[in-house]
């Protein structure tokens, strides 16, 4: 399963602002649905209105990664693509043998208690999953450009989103390198880029918004929901 095939069209998702609600980032899910809807609704989350957009991994970890996938079949929900929904349609839709051996290892093991009839739906839900979004946000004092990418961004510039090639793309899945280093460096061309995937191990049960890591312009929102850390979930306007 090649990246760049895979996600032909689906490389950058683009939203115009939110104009009659309030738009919010939340770190991977990893199949804690249940415990995502209840701090949604602890502050209020409107899904007439407002909007939730995902860091990537939805699946795997926790009891419901099938709940998770079709939380995309919603209107106010969106996400990136993570590693784990890439390892699910290369091993399990596409027959790579051993991504499916490396997902079954590292929480993908709950596909043996499901229904394989839902299993078509759930590939045209996350093979319509993006690289990247990038969304446009309004507030009383500023326009700004936000990104999200699940693991890291390896450019410089927010415009090379179009032209990474394989090898970048893998790094916007996989890759630690830039959060374990610390790199400070910011991304030209945005605002702000959300990111999972690396575990700050800095949020603890008393809070929802306020532990991330931030290097330059990048924001690592990842706390370990599936260990039990709340969700990190900021509100981006």
């Amino acid at each position: 399963m090649n990246l760049e095939n895979t996600l032909g069209n689906h490389r950058l998702l683009k939203f115009a602002a939110n104009t009659t609600g309030n738009d919010y980032v939340v770190g991977d899910i990893h199949g804690q649905v249940s415990r995502l809807l209840d701090q949604l609704d602890e502050i209020g989350f409107d899904r007439d209105c407002d909007r939730l957009f995902c860091v990537g991994d939805l699946i795997d970890r926790g009891p419901e990664s099938d709940k998770a996938i079709e939380l995309l079949a919603h209107s106010w929900f969106f996400s990136v693509l993570g590693n784990h929904e890439y390892f699910m349609l290369s091993g399990l839709k596409y027959g790579n043998s051993k991504h499916k051996m490396s997902w079954l290892q590292h929480g993908g093991d709950w596909i043996a208690t499901s229904d394989p009839s839902r299993w078509p739906q759930w590939f045209d839900l996350l093979s319509a999953l993006p690289m990247a979004i990038e969304i446009e946000v309004e507030t009383d004092t500023s326009n700004k450009l936000i990104g999200i990418v699940h693991a890291d961004f390896p450019g410089s510039d927010w415009q090379q989103i179009h032209s990474l090639d394989e090898s970048l793309l893998e790094k916007c899945l996989w890759s630690r390198s830039q959060f374990k280093n610390r790199h400070e460096h910011v991304v030209t061309g945005v605002d702000a880029i959300y990111h999972g995937h690396s575990v700050n191990g800095t949020a603890d049960d008393d809070k929802c918004a306020s532990d991330f890591v931030q290097l330059g312009n990048r924001f690592y929102i990842e706390p370990g929901a599936y260990k039990g850390a709340r969700f990190v979930i900021i509100k981006l306007n």
